[in-house]
């Protein structure tokens, strides 16, 4: 029986991402080999497939790019917000100087 280390994603892109050669399902599996040792050996083949998903996963959030960026965002502050950050910072200068 081989030992391998198997790795599965199945990322769900936005609708709007530009097409390419990128697969958002992958299967991919790594050997165990025993050099030096079941545990070097093992060690050694969680570092490669960590180093390999990750670089895969990199080229994904590149390709999203800046897709993602504004979904989060607040959005602008209207003048009596501002103006009520302003009264509250100012609130607690006067505090710290009190101290």
């Amino acid at each position: 029986m081989s030992r391998t280390i198997t790795v599965t994603y199945n990322l769900k892109p936005p609708a709007d991402t530009p097409q390419s050669s990128l697969n958002p399902s992958k299967t991919q599996t790594f050997d165990v080999k025993d050099e030096g040792g079941y545990y070097v050996g093992l060690r050694a083949t969680i570092s490669t497939a960590k180093d390999t998903i990750g670089k895969e996963l990199t080229e994904w959030r590149d390709q999203v790019g800046d897709l993602e960026k504004g979904k989060d965002a607040k959005p602008p502050k209207t003048q009596a917000e501002a103006d009520e950050d302003d009264d509250e910072e100012e609130g607690k200068q006067c505090i710290m100087r009190r101290v």
